[in-house]
C-alpha cells in the first residue's frame, strides 16, 4: 500500500524532555523511547503468564488502546482524513515509537496486511535467546489493530490479527495479517 503514496506527509514531531522527572513527550503524549531489552523481556514474561492471565493478549490490547489514543489525537489535531495519509503517519509512528519499520500492503475495511521490514522485538529476541519457531511480535500486532480501526472509523477491538511470517522464526521479514472481528 505504501508504494501508492505519491507525496509522503511527514509526521509533525514535537519532542520535549522533562529533565526533573526524566520523561520524554512526543506530540503531547509521554513516551518511553525504544528499548528492545525491555520489550523482549516483557514479551517473554507475557508468554510465561499466558496460562494464568492471557499475558500476550494483555500486550496486544494494551498497545492497541495506547496507539489508538495517540494516532486518533494526531489525526484529529492535524485534520488527517485521507486513508493514504493515515497509513503514512501510522508507518512513521511505528518507527518513532521504536518498534521497527513496517509497510502497509493492504488496508481494506474487512482485512489488511503489513510487511514488517524490521522489528526491534524480533531482533532483540534473537540477540538475547536466538531464533525460535513461534512469533513474538504481540506489541506490533496491537499497533496494527489500532491503526486499522482508525483507518476504517471503528473502535478498538474491531480487528484481530495474526503474525504469519516472523523475523525471529528466520523469515527475511515479518507479516501481520489483520481482519475485522
Amino acid at each position: 500500500m505504501s508504494e501508492y503514496v505519491l507525496e509522503k506527509k511527514e509526521v509533525i514531531r514535537h519532542h520535549e524532555f522533562d529533565r526533573e522527572r526524566c520523561r520524554h513527550s512526543l506530540n503531547g503524549f509521554q513516551t518511553v523511547l525504544h528499548c528492545h531489552h525491555y520489550m523482549t523481556l516483557t514479551t517473554q514474561m507475557a508468554e510465561d503468564a499466558d496460562d494464568l492471565c492471557y499475558g500476550t493478549e494483555v500486550l496486544i490490547t494494551t498497545m492497541e488502546d495506547t496507539i489508538y489514543k495517540v494516532l486518533k489525537h494526531y489525526y484529529d489535531t492535524n485534520n488527517i482524513t485521507d486513508l493514504w495519509e493515515k497509513v503514512s503517519i501510522a508507518e512513521q509512528y511505528y518507527t518513532l515509537c521504536g518498534l521497527g519499520q513496517i509497510q502497509w500492503q493492504h488496508a481494506g475495511e474487512f482485512s489488511g496486511w503489513v510487511k514488517v521490514l524490521h522489528s526491534h522485538v524480533d531482533e532483540g529476541w534473537k540477540k538475547k535467546w536466538s531464533q525460535r519457531n513461534k512469533p513474538v511480535n504481540y506489541i506490533g500486532r496491537g499497533f496494527i489493530q489500532a491503526a486499522m480501526a482508525l483507518f476504517n472509523n471503528k473502535q478498538p477491538r474491531s480487528y484481530r490479527s495474526e503474525e504469519t511470517k516472523s523475523i525471529v522464526c528466520g523469515d527475511d521479514f515479518g507479516e501481520i495479517r489483520v481482519w475485522l472481528n
